[in-house]
């Protein structure tokens, strides 16, 4: 069998709303090749899609043109769109796909391991969580996942609850519980990740009370939690800070990943006039993670 394989160039803030195009035309997955971007801000990202050989690809592809040509009249910088169609086997395509996931040590006793690979525990105490991220992203290898993991492992207290927003496969809730947390709630707007997400509860049967709804950042929320993580791009922090404090029982804190450096001041100044105090700043590469917490 064989697959298209959609490779498009463009600018790091339009991945995100590129990557639902992709995936609300069929992609069977997708993929971030940012290791340009990650050496220099100024260099494209390139987004890479597979899709079925149908007999209607080619006015599906049309039409996957024409939405991501329609993303710079959303105010999104888009910058040189380019895109190159190859068709690819299923031996390659699961090669590429599985290899593009590594195991990886986020800090000293935290480990993320695809499902599909081997693994054993190197000493009593490491936290090992499974992963198959399906056609979601979080899986442990960006820069803004690995932030949000390492701040939610120096901030989160034994017993305390959790919040996740856009938890995308669930890597954050997941590792919340089995860092010790008393509940986590994650909130995910996409059905296709939060169905990754669903399936990644499964593989770890360490993670106890983990709930996964579906809600556009905080809208169906439930409870208050001691601590709310956010793993979103600066446009939807934005949209998010206002209702939060509502979320954070006294003294909560919020971790906030996914910022690229050049919005830093941006966000800070929205968690001044929304009433947090900037705990902590920790920078891995072109992207910034922020540790905040509830002025009560």
């Amino acid at each position: 069998m064989q697959w298209n394989k959609l490779t498009i160039s463009l600018d790091n803030q339009a991945v995100a709303a590129a990557s639902e195009i992709l995936l609300q035309a069929g992609s069977l997955g997708n993929q971030i090749d940012d290791l340009d971007f990650q050496g220099d801000s100024r260099q494209p990202v390139k987004l890479i899609g597979y899709f079925n050989i149908t007999p209607e690809w080619d006015q599906n592809f049309t039409e996957i043109k024409q939405q991501l040509n329609s993303l710079r009249n959303c105010q999104l910088k888009v910058g040189a769109l380019t895109w190159k169609v190859v068709q690819v086997d299923e031996e390659t395509w699961q090669h590429q796909w599985e290899n593009y996931y590594n195991i990886q040590h986020i800090s000293h006793f935290l480990t993320i391991v695809p499902a599909w690979k081997k693994y054993c525990s190197k000493f009593q105490g490491e936290i090992v969580l499974k992963l198959n991220p399906g056609q979601s992203f979080g899986t442990g290898m960006h820069p803004t996942t690995i932030l949000a993991l390492q701040a939610l492992e120096e901030s989160l207290l034994t017993n305390q609850s959790v919040i996740d927003v856009g938890a995308g496969s669930g890597i954050l809730s997941l590792a919340s519980s089995l860092l010790g947390a008393e509940w986590v709630d994650g909130y995910e707007l996409d059905v296709l990740a939060l169905a990754a997400a669903k399936k990644n509860l499964q593989l770890n049967g360490l993670a106890k009370n983990v709930s996964f709804m579906q809600s556009n950042l905080l809208q169906n929320a439930r409870r208050p939690a001691d601590l709310i993580i956010a793993n979103l791009l600066p446009n939807l922090i934005l949209q998010l800070l206002p209702t939060v404090a509502h979320y954070l029982k006294s003294k909560g804190k919020l971790i906030l990943s996914g910022i690229i450096l050049e919005k830093q001041t941006i966000v800070e100044t929205a968690l001044l006039q929304n009433n947090f105090t900037v705990l902590q700043k920790s920078q891995l590469k072109n992207w910034l993670g922020i540790v905040a917490q509830k002025n009560d």
